[in-house]
């Protein structure tokens, strides 16, 4: 039921974003630090969202690496951890002194 949700959703929101492309269609001149273009604002709305988008995954890259790196160490710590109770728990137990 909720991946049936889910697709409405996706196909409302792909039916919304074709109006919009649709009328807006006029073409605007778009400046940049290079140059100047004219591209439709559809188009331009697009290429902006990609390119936040992009951007925001390059940003966010480094701290997932480092989370990676992170849990490799705990996990490796962790079965380090485990292998001492193991050993500690096997030892001999001797009257004591």
């Amino acid at each position: 039921m909720l991946r049936i949700l889910v697709y409405l959703v996706l196909v409302a929101v792909f039916i919304a974003g074709a109006a919009l492309g649709y009328f807006n269609a006029t073409a605007v001149t778009f400046n940049y630090l290079l140059g100047t273009v004219e591209v439709r604002l559809a188009i331009l709305v697009v290429m902006t969202f990609v390119l936040a988008a992009l951007l925001t995954l390059l940003l966010c890259a480094g701290r997932l690496l480092s989370l990676r790196g992170e849990t490799r160490r705990l996990r490796r710590e962790l079965r380090d951890a485990e292998t001492e109770l193991k050993n500690l728990r096997n030892l001999p137990l001797t009257p004591g002194r």
